[in-house]
């Protein structure tokens, strides 16, 4: 059976392009070519560093209102990766907002819209765990070619012992770490030093937590 009900939804249109894609305006005509008045069309235009999302809160507060869904050209509108659409779409569930992607044809309110976000929270997951296997693996590696190499002569026990208390505490390694290791006695102290000492104790740290579980 097909619903009919989103013929007399209110829309609202989200766009967004970064500094490297500048096709917001091709954006906004299929927005109003599905039905969405210009006037309830919110945009951003940013660069990869930046996170901050003003259009998106503001089309998002509009969407919550009963009978109305958000229309987007595209799902990679939505975020960079495949976490970061997931986190956007999986907000909008929560919060009961109905979303539209043209470009997939995807209603998020219909049973097969439904069953594709979770496929996507499935790629999700796995993307989860590939990313921590990776990061696992270089923190391993780090901590191997700490042990081959010897521990910087630089790293005192004091100092080690010092660095390990002030981690736990979530203290900055450059700002507040190394200055406080530098007023100690012991042989002058760099900041890759520092850094190779931090890599190899996570390392080992995330790896005691793994074997423990």
């Amino acid at each position: 059976m097909t619903d009919n009900s989103n013929n007399t939804r209110r829309k609202v249109g989200y766009a967004r392009v970064s500094t490297q894609d500048q096709n917001l305006e091709l954006q906004i005509e299929a927005l109003k070519r599905a039905g969405v008045s210009e006037g309830l069309i919110f945009t951003d235009k940013m660069s990869g560093s930046k996170r901050e999302r003003p259009g998106l809160q503001q089309a998002l507060k509009l969407a919550q209102v009963d009978g109305t869904e958000l229309v987007v050209w595209k799902l990679d509108r939505l975020g960079r990766s495949l976490l970061g659409i997931l986190e956007t779409v999986q907000l909008m569930a929560d919060k009961e907002i109905r979303l539209v992607s043209l470009t997939e044809g995807l209603d998020l309110g219909t049973p097969m819209g439904r069953m594709v976000l979770h496929i996507m929270a499935s790629l999700a997951e796995y993307e989860r765990e590939l990313i921590r296997e990776r990061t696992m693996a270089g923190l391993r590696q780090a901590r191997d070619e700490g042990k081959a190499h010897g521990r910087p002569a630089s790293m005192t026990d004091e100092r080690c012992e010092k660095a390990k208390a002030m981690l736990s505490d979530g203290a900055h390694v450059v700002k507040d770490i190394l200055p406080a290791l530098q007023e100690m006695e012991g042989p002058p102290i760099k900041r890759a030093a520092l850094y190779n000492w931090v890599k190899a104790h996570k390392a080992l740290e995330i790896e005691n937590d793994t074997d423990d579980r």
